[in-house]
């Protein structure tokens, strides 16, 4: 990360077409066809159990993130990633154009908007003849729009500082921990123009508690999925969580990387917020047009058709996890 760090300060002016890039255009990010679902082999009953535990546990934690007006999803389901970050109002971020964060931005894609969002967007939702979903984008240059404004990912600024806020919140000293917490609340209150007052208190503790019951699930699944082979990451931090992978049962993101050249919308957000494992920073190449590249190739976002799958996917675990 260093190395990538020192070689933007001595290229302000790449920095800047990049940074420029990624604010402006990024809804132009290229994509890849996945062709086959590498989730073929089911998960053993123990790591589905630790999924159905952390599923549930995530869930939980939207229903109270939404009960202080700490969640406003755009999208259909738990949004892990915004859970993992302490709540995202992105129907306020889809109103004011200004980005949104990377699994909304792959739901809305895959057509897992909410109705009031869906009637907005210029995505067309048919059936071929064989009864699958088929989405297209009605623009001629193929950007998602909503409400006519094209559709961004965060800028690299905005998705660093939600990396390091996830990164936060894992503080293991009880008091350490409440005071982040604290602060994190005190400054959503100001956002949503309320005053403070003896709520705040419950809401600091609730959250303090409740993320620090789920770090250890986490860690349980993740444990899980590695000895099952099933997933890696590059994203950096404290065994390199990644909850989009968690909620698809694993993601192999070197695989997906050295192979396909493309990975999944929370990896892609963490590599151009330079959120980069030190393990796998030198392989990535950030070029002047604002492209990134591993070990000489470029890297794409999954295609809709497989962020579809993806979704599907997660939908099926999640569903097995209950009936278990």
């Amino acid at each position: 990360m260093r190395k990538i760090k020192r070689r933007l300060s001595r290229c302000p002016v790449i920095l800047f077409a990049f940074l420029l890039a990624m604010c402006a255009e990024s809804v132009n990010l290229p994509t890849v066809h996945a062709d086959e679902d590498r989730d073929k082999a089911r998960l053993s009953g123990e790591t589905l159990l630790l999924y159905g535990r952390v599923e549930r546990a995530l869930k939980d934690l939207d229903g109270f993130l939404q009960a202080i007006d700490f969640e406003n999803s755009a999208v259909i389901g738990t949004n892990y990633f915004a859970v993992s970050v302490g709540g995202i109002d992105a129907i306020r971020d889809l109103e004011e154009g200004r980005g949104v964060d990377p699994e909304t931005y792959a739901a809305l894609y895959a057509g897992y908007a909410k109705p009031e969002v869906a009637k907005h967007l210029n995505l067309q939702k048919t059936e071929s003849t064989t009864g699958a979903l088929v989405l297209r984008i009605k623009d001629a240059d193929g950007r998602l729009r909503y409400k006519g404004t094209a559709v961004r990912l965060y800028s690299p600024t905005r998705l660093r500082s939600l990396f390091q806020r996830r990164e936060s919140f894992r503080n293991e000293n009880d008091r350490q921990r409440r005071a982040v917490f604290g602060l994190y609340v005190f400054e959503r209150q100001q956002r949503l123009g309320r005053i403070r007052d003896d709520s705040d208190r419950t809401e600091v503790q609730e959250l303090s508690d409740r993320y620090r019951k789920l770090q250890p699930l986490l860690n349980d699944l993740d444990a899980a999925l590695r000895g099952e082979a099933v997933t890696s990451s590059v994203i950096a931090g404290s065994n390199s969580q990644h909850f989009f992978g968690y909620s698809l049962g694993g993601i192999d993101v070197l695989t997906d990387l050295s192979e396909r050249h493309a990975v999944d919308p929370e990896t892609l957000a963490a590599i151009y917020a330079e959120q980069i494992s030190d393990d796998y920073v030198d392989s990535f190449q950030f070029l002047p047009n604002g492209n990134v590249e591993y070990d000489g190739e470029q890297i794409k976002l999954y295609s809709a058709d497989y962020l579809v799958e993806c979704f599907k996917r997660r939908d099926r675990l999640v569903l097995q996890s209950y009936l278990r």
